[in-house]
């Protein structure tokens, strides 16, 4: 009766409704997200990468708490230091001091007499050293003069050179020559054998 008009572009829309819609296309390097690894003995995931933490050279790790006093590249310091736990020489000091800790960077002169518990010689020390306890020179570092110390450690390249001796260690004293000794004997009386006057004298 009612003759019905096929839709033109029903192949298509059959084609469309088999294929489910729209075809997209997978990328090129699907990223897979890997699930975490189990709790093995032994094992343990890599921490991420971080950003390796940055030393300052001039002012090595060792050095204690305590006030610090910083002499800067360009400045020149003179004349005796007191109240200072740390010194930090990046520029030059000519000055007598005794404190715990000395670092001496490799733009650094120390010039003068030093008492200290630690040092720690990257630059130039010209004059009289006294470390307590331990005494590090760097490869770049110069130490010259009196130097006295507990413990030392030089890396190669350090220089050190002078009056150099462990603290307690006596310097050895040289022992005076000895003067050869000459015993002289006295010569022996005479028998009145041997003299005739005095035996004569004797019988008289």
């Amino acid at each position: 009766m009612f003759n019905r008009s096929k839709p033109a572009d029903s192949t298509s829309t059959e084609q469309g409704s088999q294929s489910g819609g729209e075809r997209r296309t997978p990328p090129a390097n699907p990223t897979i997200a890997r699930p975490p690894r189990p709790d093995i003995p032994g094992f343990s995931n890599p921490a991420p990468a971080t950003a390796a933490t940055e030393t300052k050279a001039d002012v090595p790790p060792s050095e204690p708490e305590g006030s610090k006093l910083i002499v800067g590249k360009d400045i020149h310091l003179k004349g005796e230091i007191t109240s200072c736990d740390v010194l930090v020489v990046e520029g030059k000091v000519e000055a007598s001091m005794n404190s715990r800790y000395i670092g001496i960077a490799d733009s650094g002169v120390f010039e003068g007499d030093c008492e200290i518990d630690r040092a720690d010689i990257s630059g130039q020390f010209d004059g009289n050293l006294t470390v307590r306890e331990r005494l590090i020179v760097r490869a770049s570092g110069r130490v010259t003069g009196t130097i006295r110390y507990g413990e030392i450690q030089i890396e190669a390249g350090g220089v050190i050179a002078g009056d150099v001796q462990v603290t307690g260690t006596p310097k050895p004293v040289a022992k005076p020559a000895e003067t050869p000794t000459v015993t002289v004997a006295s010569p022996a009386p005479e028998s009145s054998d041997d003299n005739p006057s005095a035996a004569s004298s004797a019988a008289e």
